[in-house]
C-alpha cells in the first residue's frame, strides 16, 4: 500500500483537521481565547456595546447565547428576537437615551437599574435588567419596567 503522505505531511494535515474542528465547535462569534472574565464584567462589556456605544448586533452576538431564555412576555426565546425588537426600537427613536444607574452582581446573576428615555424630554422609564450569565455568555433574562411619573409622593427619585 503506497503512503500518500509523509509521516510529517500527515501530522501537519491531521494538525489543521483538529484545528478547523476546533473552531466549528467554538462558539459562534464570542472571541475564541478563552474567557475568564466574571458575570459582572461579561455585563459590564454588553453595557459598553449596547447601551453606551447602541452596537446592538455586535452587543448580542458578542455577549448573549443563541439560545437566550427571554422571560418578557412580549418576546420570544432567543437571541435574534431581541436583537430585531431593539433595532426596531432605536430606529423608531433615535434619541433614545440609557442612563445607568447601578450594576448590581450576585454569583452568575446581574442586575442593571437604569433610565430609558425616548428623548431628552421624555420622563421615560426605569426600568431593571437581570442578567443571568455562563460560560462568559447572558444566558437568560428578566425585567421589570416602570414609568416614572410626573409626580410622587415622596422627594426620592426612582433612581
Amino acid at each position: 500500500m503506497r503512503m500518500l503522505f509523509g509521516r510529517s505531511q500527515a501530522a501537519v494535515f491531521l494538525g489543521a483537521v483538529f484545528l478547523l474542528a476546533a473552531q466549528t465547535c467554538a462558539s459562534d462569534d464570542r472571541p475564541q481565547e478563552a474567557c475568564d472574565l466574571s458575570p459582572r464584567e461579561v455585563v459590564g462589556e454588553f453595557i459598553e456595546l449596547f447601551y453606551e456605544q447602541r452596537k446592538v448586533r455586535e452587543a448580542f452576538e458578542t455577549w448573549v447565547h443563541p439560545d437566550y431564555i427571554q422571560h418578557k412576555p412580549t418576546l420570544p426565546d432567543g437571541r435574534e428576537p431581541v436583537i430585531d425588537f431593539l433595532e426596531g426600537l432605536l430606529e423608531r427613536f433615535p434619541d433614545r437615551i440609557f442612563t445607568i444607574h447601578r450594576v448590581i452582581a450576585s454569583d452568575d446573576l446581574v442586575a442593571v437599574h437604569y433610565h430609558s428615555q425616548a428623548n431628552p424630554d421624555d420622563l421615560g422609564f426605569a426600568v431593571v435588567d437581570i442578567f443571568r450569565v455562563e460560560d462568559c455568555r447572558m444566558v437568560e433574562h428578566w425585567d421589570v419596567v416602570q414609568p416614572v411619573p410626573e409626580e410622587s409622593a415622596n422627594d426620592n427619585t426612582m433612581f
